[in-house]
């Protein structure tokens, strides 16, 4: 009987950052000892073409008809799921880095086929994402990349489309999935596979000043660190700020709307709705309620969150009073918390 490794499928669109965060997944479980079996799917199918088309240049392999392009990915995930038995004796973890959806020439494309997926037994499905001026940072290091001209928008919207189609395949195979800025710490991932627990952490981000943020990043670092003391994990925790506000005159008129639709989406349905908790934390008595803040907290109760506000001020909002527990300060939070994170961490154990 071999012993019980897990199978992670990690899901992004180009330039997303899924690759490098699988691989910076697998180098840090090689540093603690554990054996990562990691497959990028894409790379592997222009390795086929290759061999099949020596001269086709990586720019011109979505070009290619259909047909030809559908069975270079089944004989790609042929070979991944005729190998995972052999993986699950021999690695402790499999990720399979893959994409969801290709956008090409203004035409979206399925990347996957049922077929292939039910064929792997995949605990956790993820999918990693960026701001779009990020990405297209990326893409442009790229010729296939460049020869796209994606804008902003377009990025956004086969981004959003890219998480859909992965959520829809954990719904159908009754597993967890999970939405990531790429610089999520992937040690999560970890957590995440034996435990629901998860937290997103709401704090002002428009109009905070220099001290203020200084206090903000302090803060999740404590909250980051608070579970080691527990059982020498790190607290998986959300960061909003790990995806900034894009800023720059150069926007067009329908890439802002994208965007400021689009940031609304991610951390009011995407993040909130996938944690167990939500902590928002107010640095100090002068910085103004935020109502970004306030409709996180709004959101998570009323989705069935556990939720926490660390508010310095005497006076308060009854909207604001309408959540689990009010802390004057971080030192009473913290102190609060870490029991109360005793207590959830047995309470969201994956059963």
């Amino acid at each position: 009987m071999y012993k019980m490794s897990k199978t992670i499928v990690v899901t992004g669109i180009s330039g997303s950052g899924s690759k490098e965060f699988c691989n910076q997944y697998s180098k840090i479980k090689g540093e603690e000892g554990e054996k990562v079996r990691v497959y990028h799917t894409g790379d592997m199918i222009y390795q086929l073409a290759k061999q099949a088309y020596s001269s086709l240049p990586k720019q011109n392999l979505l070009n290619l008809h259909p047909s030809m392009l559908a069975n270079l990915r089944d004989s790609v995930f042929d070979t991944i799921t005729d190998s995972l038995n052999s993986d699950r004796k021999n690695y402790d973890k499999i990720v399979i880095d893959t994409h969801a959806q290709f956008f090409w020439n203004h035409v979206y494309q399925n990347a996957y086929d049922w077929k292939y997926l039910s064929k792997i037994p995949a605990d956790m499905f993820v999918t990693i994402i960026d701001k779009p001026s990020g990405i297209k940072e990326q893409q442009l290091t790229t010729e296939e990349g460049r020869a796209q001209k994606h804008d902003l928008r377009d990025l956004l919207l086969w981004q959003n489309i890219e998480a859909n189609v992965t959520e829809g395949w954990a719904k159908n195979y009754g597993k967890p999935m999970y939405i990531f800025s790429r610089k999520q710490n992937p040690q999560v991932l970890d957590s995440l596979l034996e435990n629901d627990f998860l937290i997103y952490s709401s704090f002002p981000m428009t109009d905070a000043a220099s001290d203020a943020n200084s206090k903000i990043v302090n803060f999740k670092a404590r909250l980051r660190g608070l579970r080691t003391q527990i059982d020498g994990m790190e607290t998986p925790v959300i960061d909003p700020a790990d995806i900034d506000v894009e800023t720059g005159n150069e926007l067009t008129e329908p890439e802002r709307k994208a965007i400021d639709a689009q940031t609304v989406h991610r951390d009011l349905y995407w993040d909130i709705r996938q944690s167990t908790h939500v902590v928002a934390f107010y640095p100090d008595e002068k910085i103004s309620l935020s109502k970004g803040v306030s409709d996180e907290l709004k959101e998570g109760m009323e989705t069935g969150k556990f939720v926490y506000v660390i508010f310095p001020r005497e006076r308060r909002s009854p909207f604001t009073n309408n959540v689990h527990g009010i802390f004057r300060n971080e030192d009473e939070f913290f102190e609060f918390f870490k029991e109360q994170m005793k207590t959830d961490l047995e309470r969201f154990r994956r059963k």
